[in-house]
């Protein structure tokens, strides 16, 4: 390659690199027609020069798997100098995802082995979101054994890495029990390590898949609101806020209003009064909905209020907390039946201490980050 190329790769200097094309048309031609070479996208990658990089991509494409003497830009961009790269490096060349070495690992298997975890992060949210629609295409890269029969899960299991083991089995695709030419799964390799506690590693791999993919689901919810611009936010702040009062206040004043008892009875004899008026298949016809409507709101107004006042919420909660509670206290009071007046209330009981445990491990786990 030119040195006066080179030197405006590594400068990052765009206008040097028109200039020489306008002197040169060719240029990039003669450079594709050798099998291996420095690119000026790997010099530029190397030289950490972004927008250079990304230049030389929108103009020839196939540099992206160009290979160099080292290996191609797909193994370059492992670096962890060079993360920012990677997504516009796959997204130009979805094809790189499956690039093998001639050990036969994918890029995927060299960011576990190297315990690079933002680019093994960045490459698995990647494939996540390109084949959303093709599961076999996305089970066939998180299998792929390499010459010794390693899936990724394997070399994750092999450094002891929690993290990259949960995103792994997160995904639902991944294969827990392939075996290597050893004859090991993942669960093998990770247990005959006795050089550090694996005991994470090991709770994460025999978990039930499902159970990290709701919560993944949660998480992912949580990410897209703190991602919102600010109006879309208090928009939203005071929908579900609207949606609360509204739903609250059905609770409050319920449809056809309470049963006020009669002033001749006898107090015994009142055991409707304070009660709703309405039938039991018409109560939870209309409550059922209005229950479901008023938790959703809940836990979207506080994931909202997260995202704006972390330093309160210690406070906030609680009293959120206890709104629930009141909530399904006075709806069980207005039941208009005993039996499922005690439902209503277990099931409040059972609601109130799930969110609050589900809510107090997650304050803490934030805490502990």
């Amino acid at each position: 390659m030119d040195e006066r190329l080179k030197r405006a790769a590594k400068t990052g200097n765009l206008d040097a690199l028109y200039s020489f094309i306008h002197h040169d048309a060719n240029v990039f031609k003669r450079i594709d027609k050798m099998e291996f070479v420095d690119t000026p996208l790997h010099v530029a990658a190397v030289a950490g020069n972004t927008g250079f990089a990304i230049e030389m991509m929108n103009l020839k494409p196939p540099f992206a798997r160009k290979l160099n003497p080292d290996g191609d830009l797909h193994h370059v961009a492992l670096d962890e100098n060079y993360i920012h790269l990677l997504s516009r490096v796959l997204n130009t060349c979805p094809d790189c995802i499956f690039d093998l070495t001639v050990r036969r690992q994918t890029a995927l298997h060299i960011a576990a082995e190297s315990n690079n975890f933002e680019a093994f992060k960045a490459m698995l949210e990647w494939i996540q979101s390109a084949f959303e629609d093709n599961k076999s295409m996305r089970s066939k890269i998180l299998n792929f054994q390499d010459k010794d029969s390693n899936t990724v899960l394997h070399l994750a299991a092999s450094i002891n890495h929690p993290q990259m083991i949960k995103l792994l089995i997160e995904c639902g695709e991944v294969d827990k029990n392939k075996i290597n030419d050893r004859g090991f799964t993942a669960m093998d390799v990770l247990q005959r390590q006795t050089v550090a506690d694996n005991t994470e590693s090991v709770n994460i791999l025999s978990s039930n898949p499902l159970t990290f993919q709701k919560l993944s689901k949660f998480k992912l919810l949580r990410d897209e609101i703190k991602e919102m611009r600010d109006k879309t936010m208090a928009v939203l702040l005071f929908v579900f806020s609207l949606v609360l009062t509204m739903t609250y206040q059905g609770v409050l004043r319920p449809p056809g209003s309470i049963s006020q008892g009669d002033a001749t009875e006898s107090a015994s004899s009142n055991h409707r009064e304070g009660k709703s008026v309405m039938k039991v298949s018409s109560f939870l016809l209309f409550y059922i909905p209005n229950g479901a409507a008023f938790i959703i709101s809940w836990v979207m107004t506080l994931l909202r209020l997260e995202s704006v006042a972390k330093s309160i919420m210690s406070f906030l909660s609680p009293i959120y907390l206890m709104v629930c509670f009141c909530s399904g206290v006075a709806l069980s009071t207005i039941a208009p039946s005993t039996t499922l007046g005690l439902v209503i209330f277990c099931t409040t009981v059972i609601i109130y201490y799930s969110l609050r445990f589900i809510w107090s491990g997650h304050h803490h786990r934030f805490r502990k980050n």
